[in-house]
């Protein structure tokens, strides 16, 4: 998850711009856990990042690629795509 500024600054110079204004609080990280009714209790790392101006929060879930977690949110994607 930290590589994820460095790509975007790479790959965007709009990015790159608002980056180097510094507009945007810094990163604030935690470990959230969710109940899911039928896979249990999921614990993911949460990113969040304030945009102050524009009174919005953005908030990315996830979890370490070839975890447990990552295996369910990989269920999430499809579980509510099945018929009842």
């Amino acid at each position: 998850m930290a590589d994820l500024p460095v790509e975007l600054r790479r790959g965007s110079p709009r990015f790159e711009e608002l980056w180097r204004e510094g507009r945007s609080s810094p990163w604030r990280t935690a470990t959230k856990s969710i109940r899911h009714p039928s896979l249990g209790t999921i614990s993911l790392d949460c990113d969040t990042v304030l945009l102050p101006d524009g009174h919005q929060t953005v908030l990315v879930y996830s979890a370490d690629p070839g975890s447990p977690e990552a295996a369910v949110l990989d269920m999430l994607r499809v579980i509510g795509l099945q018929q009842v």
